[in-house]
């Protein structure tokens, strides 16, 4: 979890001041329309759902009514949090808003992650901000136009999404000692006034250019300014630019401006080029920026048109990774020249001609660098002499920003003054003798897949001065903190699909055809697996084999020993507290990949028990089945998989009264196991 130091309480000043023109009330929790629950999950309070509570503190930015509070258990997994559930009434729509603010109360330092989820039309995108944590009502903001802190690091402006999750300290587990409680209200989505400054309009000479074609029959000749073939409310402008694309052009054919603009595109401070266009077809743009005179990687992103026939502006955000390589942002720079591409990558077996017009500039409101703190701890590292960073924000150089020990302590670290925006980065040494190794399968938010899929690099939005965490060299833990976990898994008798082999389910793992593609590497039928989480850490967990996002491939071991029922019988890792190597079998509840048995076999019994209440005060009455006298073997599990407590309840005994009074509130579940058989009951301590 990156250490943010700006106090965001600021960005409540600028929302507050007069450029702010648009504002969209979600939650504001004081009627129905404006409030909802959120269901939390990743701690004893799994399941259950926060509600509205008097405001602890009617003073200062917030003086309403009612509040949400949010509560993190001290058992609570470093992912926990809470999902809207129901969704709010008003979904955050990223198309009309480039803001989501909410006003929070917090007395300790904890930073606050808003995850967006559930859009349909991109992926899941996270921003953290950091409160001041001085128990008083702020406002912090989360800029949609940001690129998401977890890959695919995607903005989430021009998407709607329904379903909110909200983090305290994600990253950080309970403190195993008290449940710490914060309080949020007034979600809002802001949009701030943005001027677009002209790059080009094409209404004079001394504001217009011309572009010089290449990759086609008219290569070297220039484009024309002609009469807008179609003024409209889109544009109602009365010259505009034409771009011819000739039949049977490459497929990179394009046009570069000649002359290049007067005035160097400066993108110091992030933003967005846009441009008008004017299609027959849907297809896309490609933007181009090139020749930049600080040190500019050349830039370029491909934007789709939604519109045919009519005038539309389409907008690239600088911030985002370039789709060429070295993959790198352009948001820091300034460029010289503007080249632009249609439909690139294909050809046209027709004559086809683009209209375009308005090229502008929109600036953004983050600052324009950042001073970035980067440590790493070499300690398990020998045979090295100088360690570096070395990222997008220097080339991948492998020695122009050399770390530092003064105290010998195995530490290493450096400050660099780097553009705000999307980074990639590893630590090396040596200029490039050693560098760190990662395989995509890393906690979220550490690790990104480049754009080429060659590489695993770190990845970080940078959007103001940060301390990054101490992390041990090729880790994304502090050295100590992590355990190496490998899973070794036989198919029997089933053959590998073409699609890949997949360890899923669960928070952690996601849906077959992700990250987590196990691999069969010397060809012996067993599909394994090796990724790093912190000591400690637990979920659920199954097996695909097949890359079917509907979970249609996923094993069937309902009824089995290590199937939990009340989790789509996905099997269970215990907290893992070292390096630990696992060995199964796809299907088979087994410890060994030559899916033998291994494991006692139970039979699930829906009926072999009841529990009633399953909402509790103080106990639960246990019914069992009454023509099975065996001994009842009771086990009390919280969610995060822990035994509380066991109980043999004689087989003559057909109830039971379960005092739950000494277990805090939250979910639980009552296992019992009688003979060969098994049940799982949930209930809900209040």
């Amino acid at each position: 979890m990156k250490k943010r130091l700006l106090l965001f309480s600021l960005m409540a000043l600028f929302i507050a001041s007069s450029n702010l023109f648009a504002q969209q009330v979600m939650l504001d929790f004081e009627s129905g329309a404006t409030s909802t629950t959120f269901q939390y999950f990743g701690s004893a309070l799994d399941g259950s759902l926060t509600g509205a509570t008097a405001n602890p503190d009617p003073s200062g930015l917030n003086t309403s009514a009612n509040v949400v509070k949010f509560k993190k258990p001290q058992d609570a997994q470093t992912w926990a949090g809470a999902f809207s559930n129901p969704n709010p009434t008003v979904s955050v729509d990223g198309v009309t808003y480039d803001q989501v603010c909410v006003t929070v109360y917090m007395d300790s330092l904890y930073p606050m992650t808003l995850k967006l989820e559930n859009s349909g039309t991109t992926a899941n995108w996270e921003q953290t901000q950091t409160p001041s944590g001085t128990g008083a009502w702020e406002t912090i903001c989360f800029d949609l136009n940001m690129a998401s802190e977890a890959g695919p690091n995607q903005i989430a402006a021009g998407n709607v999404f329904p379903t909110v999750t909200v983090f305290f300290g994600l990253g950080t587990a309970g403190n195993g000692v008290d449940t710490l409680v914060f309080y949020m209200d007034d979600m809002t989505l802001t949009t701030t006034e943005q001027t677009c400054n002209s790059i080009f309009d094409f209404e004079t000479p001394a504001t217009g250019t011309t572009f010089q074609y290449f990759g086609s029959t008219l290569d070297g000749s220039l484009t024309s300014v002609v009469a807008n073939p179609n003024p409209t409310a889109g544009n109602a402008s009365d010259t505009v630019l034409q771009y011819i694309k000739p039949e049977n052009s490459q497929t990179w054919a394009g046009a570069f401006s000649n002359p290049d603009p007067a005035t160097p595109l400066n993108f110091a401070n992030g933003g967005e080029i846009c441009v008008k266009v004017h299609m027959t077809h849907i297809g896309s743009v490609t933007m181009k920026l090139e020749n930049s005179p600080n040190g500019g990687a050349n830039w370029a992103l491909t934007v789709p048109n939604t519109v045919v026939g009519d005038w539309e502006e389409l907008c690239f955000n600088t911030s985002l990774a370039s789709v060429e390589a070295p993959f790198s942002a352009a948001s820091g720079f300034t460029y010289a020249r503007i080249t632009f591409f249609v439909d690139l990558g294909s050809n046209s077996p027709t004559a086809d001609t683009t209209y375009l017009d308005d090229f502008c500039l929109k600036t953004s409101s983050l600052p324009t660098s950042a001073d970035v703190t980067f440590t790493v701890d070499m300690n398990n590292v020998t045979g090295f002499t100088q360690p570096y960073v070395s990222g997008t924000f220097n080339a991948w150089s492998g020695d122009a920003n050399p770390l530092s020990d003064p105290d010998n302590d195995g530490v290493w670290s450096t400050t660099l003054t780097i553009p705000t925006g999307t980074i990639e980065y590893k630590f090396t040494y040596d200029n490039w003798a050693g560098q760190e190794e990662f395989n995509g399968t890393e906690k979220a938010g550490c690790t990104v897949r480049d754009p080429s899929g060659q590489f695993v690099n770190r990845g970080a939005v940078i959007s103001g001065n940060m301390e990054m965490d101490t992390v041990c060299f090729n880790s994304c833990y502090a050295c100590g903190e992590a355990a190496m976990i490998t899973i070794n898994l036989g198919l029997g008798t089933a053959n590998a699909d073409s699609g890949g082999v997949y360890l899923v389910g669960g928070a952690e793992f996601g849906a077959p055809g992700g990250r987590f593609r196990m691999n069969d590497n010397d060809n012996d039928g067993v599909y394994s697996i090796t990724f790093e989480r912190n000591k400690g850490f637990s979920g659920y967990y199954s097996f695909a084999n097949g890359n079917c996002p509907d979970f249609s491939c996923k094993e069937d071991i309902s009824g089995q020993s290590c199937a939990r029922p009340e989790n789509f019988n996905d099997r269970w890792l215990n907290p893992v507290t070292q390096d630990t190597t696992m060995n199964t079998c796809f299907a088979v509840c087994s410890d060994n990949t030559a899916c033998t048995t291994g494991l006692k076999d139970y039979d699930f019994a829906e009926d072999l028990f009841t529990a009633a209440p399953s909402l509790v005060d103080h106990s639960t009455k246990l019914t069992f089945t009454e023509s099975l006298r065996q001994d009842r073997m009771v086990k009390v599990i919280n969610t995060s998989g822990q035994v509380l407590f066991n109980l043999n309840i004689r087989g003559t005994e057909s109830t039971y009264d379960l005092d739950m009074s000494a277990l805090a509130s939250g979910m639980y579940f009552i296992h019992v196991q009688i003979g060969t058989k098994y049940a799982y009951k949930k209930v809900v301590r209040q």
